[in-house]
């Protein structure tokens, strides 16, 4: 396959920014954009618009962050001005798909980020883009090459939207069902949350390692913001006797972040027993009497977003390092519901989960093709 050069496929505008008395948040002259910052979902959208462009891209150019980042792309969607955060790709159609150029720049994102160079961030220049060396295929194999990206990316795009919609009913049924915790209009009695714990341990302060020796270990960034379990990138821990037990991790454990930024503090997650695990220091793992409630109705209670406006006033600790301790998370009051309501709840939320989850596996076998293909194409 012939090697080229960028500069050789495609025209490269580097962007400069305008004079600032030019620019506005009135919708005058064109869309100005000038950095990574503002690109924002499938197409880029403008925060501010240029009356004296000196920069331009037009729609279809291909837009690449140059500094603070190096790499991320995006299309323009319409005629705009570019700042010195941009530059924009232009292919000349005859030589190079703008589709396929746009699958060997983001190929190139680790190369082009090791170019980056500058005494207050990374930065890369017009030169380290036009030499970089691309494979060119002939056109019809160019289309080939595109089509399989981009049917990979749409997957992995409508399974994300999917799996967000899916998880998204949930505190949505939970309202629907038991009220606001707030106000608890359904009159629900109210608990301590202590009142509905078997138990509340923390978890184990030692250190993991990055071999795969012993269990998984998990940890705060294995827990996301919304509850939900993510364990993509995992430790492990060599763990045995009295500190494995009072760790490890069974199928309705709950786990509560009791120490991370204000803003995260309280993020609670419920743990499936899709492995053998023990719980990090981090957390507080608790066990809730099953004969008062189910671990599934706790988990949504503690992500409403009347608790995580509770749990971040009751946080304490300085900036970047907050701290809910397990007599606070006791001290909380919680409405407790007809326990048969509870069951109908959980059973539903498990189903939006399963559902979530396979669309996860979708999405991962779809990067996985993209992934592989990239390499193969686009590999040294």
């Amino acid at each position: 396959m012939t090697i080229v050069e960028l500069g050789d496929v495609a025209e490269i505008i580097a962007g400069q920014s305008p004079p600032g008395n030019t620019y506005n948040g009135d919708r005058i002259g064109l869309p100005f954009f000038q950095g990574k910052a503002e690109f924002g979902g499938v197409h880029p959208q403008p925060v501010k618009w240029c009356s004296a462009p000196t920069k331009i891209a037009v729609a279809g150019d291909i837009l690449i962050s140059v500094r603070a980042p190096v790499g991320p792309t995006n299309i323009a969607s319409e005629k705009c001005c570019i700042g010195r955060g941009l530059a924009a790709i232009r292919p000349d159609e005859r030589i190079a798909l703008r589709g396929y150029v746009h699958w060997a720049v983001i190929a190139a994102r680790p190369l082009l980020e090791s170019k980056g160079n500058g005494s207050t961030f990374a930065a890369i220049n017009r030169s380290d883009l036009t030499s970089l060396r691309i494979p060119l295929p002939p056109l019809d194999e160019q289309r080939r090459i595109m089509s399989l990206l981009d049917r990979a990316a749409e997957i992995r795009r409508r399974a994300d939207a999917a799996r967000a919609k899916a998880r998204a009913i949930i505190p949505a049924l939970f309202l629907n069902m038991f009220g606001d915790p707030a106000t608890n209009p359904k009159g629900w009695p109210v608990v301590t949350v202590g009142d509905l714990l078997e138990s509340a341990t923390y978890g184990t302060s030692q250190k993991a390692n990055d071999r795969g020796d012993g269990i998984p270990m998990i940890r705060m960034g294995n827990v996301t913001i919304g509850g939900q379990l993510d364990t993509a990138d995992l430790k492990h821990i060599d763990i045995a006797g009295d500190e494995r037990e009072k760790a490890e991790l069974f199928e309705g454990d709950l786990l509560f972040n009791r120490t991370n930024s204000k803003e995260l503090v309280g993020k609670t997650g419920l743990w499936d027993g899709r492995f053998e695990a023990v719980a990090a220091s981090y957390f507080i793992r608790l066990r809730v009497m099953n004969a008062l409630c189910t671990p599934s109705y706790v988990w949504a209670f503690f992500n409403t977003q009347y608790m995580k406006q509770a749990l971040f006033a009751t946080a304490r600790g300085a900036i970047g390092q907050a701290n809910i301790n397990a007599k606070e998370l006791r001290a909380f009051r919680v409405a407790v519901p007809p326990l048969d309501l509870q069951t109908s709840f959980a059973e539903q939320a498990k189903r939006l989960e399963a559902t979530a989850r396979a669309l996860d596996v979708a999405a991962a076998k779809a990067e996985a093709m993209a992934a592989a293909l990239s390499a193969e194409v686009f590999g040294p």
